[in-house]
């Protein structure tokens, strides 16, 4: 199935509701891990209830971060389909990544190499796009993170390199989130990023995810 709609929520979100709204793939938060171990628990508890065939995803702080490790052990736990890596500055973070996903399988009892990974690139990882190309097997796809003016230079050479960093090596390509609130412009941004080659969109609020699956659907 085409992924459209990458839906981030909170671990705090009541799963039927969160269901309910449709999206291809909903990616759990876990920034605040360790603060939210025990919502992560509960919130995977009551998806495989709703949702028993339909994977979960799963929002890694930066690798920067003192929480990444913990992060990727809870994520394995409970049955990461991928891991979504923000921040992501070069393909090098993501063979970091690679490696420590690996040591976590293993001492899960997994086969190595089940998780995919999806990178969003910052800033310096929008300057060195190419390094991503084959830099892991586990590169499922390539986004960015936004926070610029859509109507920028800026914005529009950042994801006019993600989606062509994609294309070159064959993995979907991630447009960032909309501002919430605006269905309008989450209608401009959708078209504009379908007809610059990406498949999908990050979503942070639920009802962005229709209005982006009926656009990633044309």
């Amino acid at each position: 199935m085409k992924i459209r709609s990458w839906f981030i929520v909170d671990p705090s979100a009541k799963a039927a509701t969160v269901h309910s709204a449709g999206a291809d793939v909903v990616v759990l938060d876990l920034t605040d891990v360790p603060e939210s171990r025990n919502a992560v628990g509960d919130f995977c508890r009551a998806w495989a209830d709703l949702a028993p065939a339909a994977e979960l995803a799963f929002l890694l702080p930066a690798l920067s971060s003192a929480r990444t490790e913990a992060a990727i052990d809870l994520a394995i736990r409970y049955g990461a389909a991928s891991v979504v890596l923000p921040g992501a500055r070069s393909g090098a973070e993501v063979q970091r990544l690679d490696m420590a996903l690996r040591v976590a399988e293993i001492r899960a009892g997994l086969a190595p190499g089940k998780t995919q990974i999806v990178a969003l690139a910052d800033a310096a990882g929008i300057l060195a796009a190419s390094s991503f190309a084959r830099c892991s097997n586990r590169l499922a796809a390539l986004g960015w993170e936004g926070g610029y003016d859509p109507s920028s230079d800026t914005a529009r050479l950042a994801a006019g390199t993600i989606a062509l960093t994609a294309a070159a090596a064959d993995i979907a390509a991630i447009d960032a989130a909309s501002p919430a609130g605006d269905a309008a412009i989450l209608l401009s941004d959708c078209e504009r990023a379908r007809a610059n080659g990406f498949s999908g969109k990050l979503c942070r609020s639920s009802d962005q995810v229709p209005i982006v699956n009926r656009i990633f659907s044309v």
